[in-house]
């Protein structure tokens, strides 16, 4: 059965910041209660869907029924929200109820595709504010101004831009150059692969150099195992996705030997990190528990 809501449009999806870095932002996308009401009625028409509101436990729950004739029953979603505001005059329920029509429209199929978003890392400025970072301009926002999707309706493509217009983000980015090679390994030195902090377990064996399948072909999970020493493969996976922004099946070579790159990098941190611990165990007259890596 084919989807009865259309996809999102570029002016129908926003962008929230939720954190700021050091050399950017974290973002999100998502919809607001307005494009669901445009939606349905664009798509039913004004009579053929209704809301209703429960609170249950102290929880508040919104309902949309939805029909396509008008003789026909309401089918039901329903789903809870939380509240989003704190302002003291009441809007704190106001915002309960919006996220839960929101909620209740990804049920019944209204946006769903935004769940398939890419990791968003905007490319902005940032000033540091004490301990952590905010915005240099406090008062930036921004918008998606491309978006596209492919055959099983999941974000293919996905441009933001700034209020000035300035491009902030894409995906997926492709590198034209060595040039940007090189700065993208240099970011990832300043963040290591999940779960590769110094452990006392380290790989025994030294990546073959020799093994041409290895080194230059597709990078496979085995191999993240095997030859990297790598402890959770999916995770890494999905990582190497994000820092690329190309998904894994749609690697071309030149691709897995960025991957491979990164991959190698957390391991000659590693390396030298396990090097460390056991010259200061040694040092120490105590027993090391584990081998160097070769």
């Amino acid at each position: 059965m084919g989807r009865l809501f259309r996809l999102l449009k570029a002016d129908e999806t926003d962008v929230k910041v939720k954190q700021v870095k050091e050399k950017g932002a974290v973002a999100l996308i998502y919809k607001t209660s307005r494009v669901d009401m445009d939606i349905l009625d664009e798509t039913l028409g004004e009579e053929n869907w209704t809301t209703d509101y429960k609170e249950i436990k102290g929880v508040l729950y919104c309902g949309i029924g939805i029909r396509k004739n008008n003789n026909d029953p309401f089918v039901w979603k329903w789903d809870c929200g939380i509240e989003s505001r704190e302002d003291e005059e009441g809007n704190e329920k106001k915002g309960e109820a919006s996220d839960a029509f929101k909620r209740a429209g990804f049920k019944v199929g209204i946006g769903r595709e935004l769940y398939s978003s890419p990791f968003i890392f905007l490319n902005v400025e940032t000033v540091a504010d004490g301990k952590k970072y905010k915005l240099k301009n406090p008062f930036a926002s921004y918008e998606v101004s491309h978006i596209a999707y492919d055959a099983n309706d999941k974000i293919s493509e996905l441009t933001i831009v700034s209020d000035k217009g300035e491009k902030v983000f894409e995906y997926p980015k492709k590198y034209g150059n060595t040039a940007k090679k090189e700065q993208q390994q240099e970011a990832v030195k300043q963040q290591p692969l999940p779960a590769t902090q110094p452990t006392r377990e380290t790989p025994k064996t030294a990546p073959k150099t020799n093994d041409k399948k290895q080194n230059d072909g597709e990078l496979t999970m085995s191999e993240l195992v095997s030859v990297w020493g790598v402890k959770n493969p999916e995770e890494t996976m999905l990582w190497l996705e994000k820092r690329i922004g190309v998904y894994r099946d749609e690697w071309t070579l030149e691709e897995h030997k960025l991957a491979r790159d990164f991959v190698k990098i957390g391991y000659e941190k590693r390396k030298a990190e396990a090097a460390k611990i056991r010259q200061a165990l040694q040092n120490a007259g105590g027993e090391v528990p584990f081998e160097d890596v070769e």
